[in-house]
């Protein structure tokens, strides 16, 4: 069993450093635990990890919520990823629908480097990396897409710039009919501002949806699609999913667990709103 603990955002004494470097953004390092989980720290932090050779298997807990969009779309094929990091859940979404496409955008060269050198990550015609601003690739973009993934972070915070009404407009704008945003948040704990981000999810979309992982994140879908989609046809969805994927463990005993309406829960705070 692969469970990461909540502490693991911090690296442990007995993980193996494999590799440092630093670009003007980062000091990024690539760490191995003892049981062969290979993961990335940027400026310290853990920023994803996951087993070599198994881009099919999801370890961390909120990579596992972050596929939950999937019971919410009903024949999604375009995802775009803003923030890259080590590639696990592009990767993934690549290796489990041959038919998909993916987009990430990185800012960090480097980041991208250590993603292919390190985690296995390949480019093809299905999976594209580009190397640039998430905002700015938002708003140069000319496709669509299904799914939107938000997991940019510099440290333990979000972008300025990304976390924003505006931003969050301009990403509702190249979703597809009926399409999602998926935004991974540390919680408050570590996150002085996670309540606004989540009020601009929801001054912003018409349903939000929370999935609380077993580390301090959190995972929103924000949908496009009017009306609170009830838990039992959500469970549904994702048993249908279940049958058109392969996807490695059980979404619908994920979304039983983990699933919380958050349209109208109060997050007291002010959104965001770029100055």
């Amino acid at each position: 069993m692969y469970y990461i603990a909540p502490m693991d955002i911090y690296p442990g004494k007995a993980d193996k450093l494999l590799a440092e470097t630093k670009s003007p953004l980062h000091d990024i390092r690539v760490w191995e635990k003892l049981n062969g989980f290979r993961y990335l720290t940027l400026n310290g932090v853990q920023q994803g990890g996951n087993l070599p050779g198994r881009p099919e298997k999801l370890v961390l807990p909120y990579f596992r919520c972050s596929t939950a969009a999937l019971a919410f779309l009903d024949a999604p094929r375009d995802y775009l990823f803003i923030g890259l990091g080590m590639g696990a859940v592009p990767m993934y979404f690549n290796t489990i629908q041959p038919d998909s496409y993916v987009d990430a955008v990185e800012i960090d060269p480097m980041v991208v480097d250590a993603a292919k050198y390190w985690f296995g990550l390949v480019e093809d015609e299905r999976l594209k990396v580009t190397a640039g601003d998430g905002r700015e690739f938002v708003r140069t973009t000319g496709r669509k897409y299904d799914a939107v993934f938000l997991d940019a972070y510099r440290d333990l915070s979000v972008p300025s710039h990304l976390t924003t009404v505006e931003f969050l407009e301009e990403v509702k704008g190249i979703l597809k009919p009926g399409g999602v945003v998926v935004s991974n948040l540390w919680g408050s704990v570590v996150n002085p501002l996670f309540n606004s981000c989540v009020r601009g999810l929801q001054v912003t979309f018409p349903e939000v949806y929370q999935f609380r992982s077993y580390t301090y994140n959190f995972i929103f879908v924000a949908d496009t699609k009017e009306g609170e989609i009830m838990p039992g046809d959500l469970l549904s969805r994702a048993k249908g999913a279940m049958s058109r994927m392969t996807l490695g463990f059980d979404l619908v005993e994920l979304i039983r667990r983990q699933y919380t309406c958050a349209t109208s829960h109060d997050f007291p705070a002010e959104p965001l709103h770029d100055k």
